[in-house]
This record gives structure tokens, sequence and C-alpha cells, in this order.
């Protein structure tokens, strides 16, 4: 029988790895990221309602033996990766991988951090294991294609993600090639997760990253125990790539390298879609350039939006103008341009209030029209650029652009950058600890006693 897909991404799993250097400190400022992030997620509604549903101790104990970050509580594996997950994905601040639209980090290191507690793992095999969920849950993206993830109303982070997760946890396990292959199968076909929160700002896409972390350590808790999937799950007729892409694409290649996903992977520095943050980087710009603007002197702002991310941020119009909850908020590019413009760069507060802004701030952004431009489509999703023009009552235009959004591979944000936005989520005091934490990590330590470290 020819190797399949899921053979393919087995021996990628468990063939000899190196961590190089650069790629350990650029997993490390993951990380950091990820724990103020997930940190900071963890008091939104969402996130006390999914800490609700699961059994939890405040003590560590055989059966709790997963931190739920942000908290001193402690939970089995599976539903701590379900529960930050969640947390994690609440702000919309967590890393992107702009090839393939998704959210690597909070799926594959809310399930690694879940397992190596329960495994009491050294920190080298949590690292790999990372690094790996990080490049096939990337890969996967970008081989079905976030365009036509889309376009069938699921959300690329939620069936990917279920992937990578697997991945890395099968590593993590040391779990045996034909076992790392059923693992693999097993969450293609547990992979799920729509776009349906787009009509009413409700919870489910954070819903879909916590989930995909959990299918993808039941995945590898399932194969481990002897549990099989279809050997085609993901090229067969009724597979993974026909279910959310078009099948196996004839233009594309399916390309597996160790730590590739990691290093083209961005940090966001606004809490909203990653679609609307190069408009809303360029508006927040102008504003703190000209802090004396009045913004009644705006007739039109325009917005350059990647065609792949009309459907979450700009279309339709008048749903985007729409402003209820958070989730409106954080996926409306007329509320985020208004917002950037009125007051430059602004953080969760200003979404978890959101309702109460949009009163303020419609009339602006009324004067918001989103348009596609072909030379951005053109670089897309290799490169994500931006465009903004802003025209005045007494007929002035100003236009900026970008080649690539802030704290892209291609226009990466500094250390100051990183550690200013850590301190802006949970403080100067906390923001030194994780920091501490992370960097005294090192190939002996055990991640049980590590994240111990890590209760509030």
């Amino acid at each position: 029988m020819s190797a399949t897909l899921r053979d393919t991404i087995a021996d990628f799993v468990l063939a000899e790895h190196t961590i190089t250097d650069d790629l350990r400190e650029i997993v490390r400022t993951f990380v950091a990221d990820f724990l103020a992030v997930t940190e900071a997620g963890a008091h939104l509604p969402s996130s006390t309602a999914a800490r609700r549903s699961i059994p939890t101790s405040p003590v560590p104990d055989a059966i709790h033996t997963s931190l739920l970050l942000g908290t001193s509580l402690w939970a089995r594996s599976d539903d701590a990766a379900l529960a930050n997950g969640i947390s994690g994905h609440g702000l919309e601040l967590d890393d992107t991988h702009e090839p393939s639209s998704s959210h690597p980090g909070v799926v594959v290191i809310s399930a690694v951090f879940a397992l190596a507690s329960e495994l009491d793992s050294p920190w080298e095999d949590a690292l790999t294991a990372i690094v790996v969920g990080y490049d096939v849950m990337g890969a996967v993206g970008v081989f079905v294609g976030a365009k036509e993830i889309y376009n069938r109303g699921f959300h690329p982070t939620a069936v990917a993600g279920a992937l990578g997760a697997a991945a890395a946890c099968s590593r993590l396990r040391g779990l045996g090639i034909e076992a790392t292959a059923e693992a693999i199968s097993l969450a293609a076909n547990m992979a799920s997760g729509s776009l349906e929160f787009l009509a009413d700002g409700s919870w489910t896409k954070r819903l879909n990253a916590g989930h995909a972390a959990q299918v993808g350590l039941t995945a590898s808790t399932l194969a481990a125990a002897g549990f099989e999937g279809p050997a085609t799950a993901l090229e067969g007729p009724h597979g993974f790539a026909n279910q959310y892409g078009h099948g196996i694409p004839a233009d594309r290649l399916f390309q597996l390298t160790f730590g590739a996903v990691a290093r083209e992977t961005s940090v966001k520095f606004f809490p909203c879609c990653r679609y609307m943050h190069g408009g809303m980087d360029l508006l927040a710009q102008y504003r703190s350039e000209n802090p004396d603007l009045d913004v009644t002197t705006v007739a039109k702002i325009e917005v350059a939006i990647i065609t792949a991310g009309r459907a979450l941020v700009s279309d339709p119009p008048e749903r985007k103008l729409e402003i209820k909850t958070s989730v409106d908020a954080q996926f409306s590019m007329p509320f985020g341009a208004a917002a950037c413009l009125s007051w430059g760069r602004i953080g969760p507060k200003v979404f978890e209030n959101a309702a109460e802004h949009a009163a303020t701030l419609l009339p602006l952004m009324q004067t918001v029209v989103c348009v596609s431009e072909q030379s951005i489509d053109d670089v897309y999703p290799g490169r994500w650029a931006a465009r903004i023009s802003i025209t005045f009552t007494d007929g002035r235009r100003v236009t900026r652009e970008e080649p690539a959004f802030l704290g892209s591979p291609t226009n990466p944000a500094g250390a100051e950058q990183v550690k200013e936005k850590a301190v802006s989520l949970v403080g100067e005091a906390r923001s030194r600890f994780l920091e501490k934490a992370t960097n005294k990590l090192d190939p002996r330590s055990l991640m049980r006693a590590w994240t111990r470290e890590l209760c509030p």
C-alpha cells in the first residue's frame, strides 16, 4: 500500500529533530506571550463558564494534573486543554500563522502544557512537541487552503488545529509510527468548528480553539490505547481535504519542514481579528502623529481588506455596524478603524465595553469603506499587506500603507513591544514573573513542577 498523508505526517512527527538556538528563543517568546494572553483571558465570562463545566480541584492530584492558567485550579489534562484554549483565544491576542490563517499557539501550547504536566515531561520534550505541532497545523492549513476552509463556513484554527495538537501530543507521548498515524486519522475525523459566531457575536470561536486542543490530546490518548481510524482520513473521498477544501490540490504540495511554521508565525498587538490589524496599525500611527485630530472633519476612511478576510471583518457592511458584544467588535473593521483613529492604539478594555463605545463611534464607523485591492491579494497569504486612505471634509486626502502587518516575520516586533504587551495584560509584577519563569526553562526542567510555579 502506498503511503497516505497521515503516514507522511507520522514520519515527520517522529523524525529526529534538532532545536537550534534561534528556534528555541522564538518558541520561548510564543510561550511567554501565550501565558500572558491566556491568564488575561481567564477572567472573561466565556472562560469562567468553561471552567464551571469541568471537574476541578484546588490542588493537583493523580486525576487533576494540569493547571487552568490564570487560576489556582487543576483539572484533567483533556479538560485543561479545552479550558486553556478557550481562555487563550478569548481576547483575540494569541499568535497567528498568516499563511494558514490560523492560531497555532493557543491550540498546540494548550494541548502540550496540559499533557506534559500529566506526564511530567522534560521541557525539551515539550518544546520539540510544540514545534512539531505548529508545523503540522500550519502545513495542513496551507495545504487545504484558508480560502477554501472559510468558503465552506469553517474555522481554520479549529480544523487544522486538531491535527496539529494530535501531532504534538503523539510526539510527547512517544507513540510509535502506527499509533501516531492513527492519532492523526482520529483527529481528522473529530475536527470541527464553524464561523457561525459571526451571526450574533457568540463565544464559539473561542470554543473552536479549545476544542481543537482537546481533540488532539484525546486523539493521541485513543491511539495509544489501540483505537483505529481510516488510513485515508485526509485524502479519501469523504476525508478531511474534501470536507474542508477541494480535495488534494494539484497546484499545492504538502510540505513539512521542522521549525518553518514557528518562524512564520506572528505576534498580535490588537485584541481582534488579524485581518483588521494592518489598517488599525496605520490609523493608530496617524492618530499618534496628529494628537489634535478632530474626527468630525473626516468624510471617509477607506481600508483595503484582504479578500479572504472580508466575510470575517467587513461583509456584510450593515452587519459590521451592529456592535452588541465584544465578539462583534473583534470582527468589525469599521469599529477597529474608528476606534484607532479616535484614540490611537487600543487594548482589550475597548473591546470588552464595545457596545458602549460603538454608540460614540458610530458616526465615524459609518464613514469606513472596505475595499479589495489586487496588489494586496496577490501577495497573500505569504504576506499580509495593508493600505488606508483618509479623506477630510475640506478635500484633503492622506494615504498610508505597509507591506506587512506589525508583528509578522517580515515586520517583527521588538522584545520591548512584546514585554509591553504582557504588562498591559497582566501587570508589571506578573509580567516580570512570567518572563523569568519562561527564561529559566532548560532541557532538564520538568513541566509538572514548572507548571505549579505558575499558580497566581
